[in-house]
């Protein structure tokens, strides 16, 4: 299950690239950028534009997302069995509040996606394996992606 620095990770960085399997038995991945964590064994996003993750997750509802701090160099990969519900179930309506952070999406959600974690692990850098240090890796990159930006 998810441990406080999982749960801090996600949190942090809420874009999660969310693998599923087509009704065909093929991987599709998607980026999910409005995840709530409500416990250590379930989480839940929004569905605003993901009609294939749905159709998906109704098929076949083994899904895998993935959570990366691209600062620090360490990332959450997150096991579980998803399902949605629509607009207007009570489910939805139940969950709708824990989405505060979002309050200009809440009309826009055509449903809210709920994920039962089954297994969950941090992934790290090799960086960490020779003794790199969280604090210089995030200077580090966050001096590159600041390059990137400027141009």
């Amino acid at each position: 299950m998810l441990t406080p620095e999982m749960t801090a990770l996600i949190r942090d960085n809420t874009l999660a690239l969310v693998a599923t399997v087509t009704p065909e038995g093929e991987p599709a991945v998607s980026p999910k950028a409005t995840v709530v964590v409500l416990d250590p064994a379930r989480l839940v996003f929004s569905d605003l534009r993901s009609p294939g993750t749905r159709r998906n997750l109704a098929a076949n509802p083994a899904c895998e997302l993935a959570f990366v701090d691209v600062f620090r160099r360490k990332a959450v990969r997150v096991r579980g069995r998803g399902s949605c519900h629509a607009r207007g179930a009570p489910e939805f309506d139940a969950l709708l509040p824990r989405f505060t952070e979002w309050p200009d999406l809440q009309p826009r959600m055509h449903g809210i996606f709920d994920i039962a974690v089954t297994a969950a692990e941090m992934v790290v850098s090799p960086a960490y394996d020779t003794g790199a240090d969280e604090t210089e890796l995030a200077a580090q990159w966050l001096a590159r992606y600041r390059k990137l930006i400027e141009g």
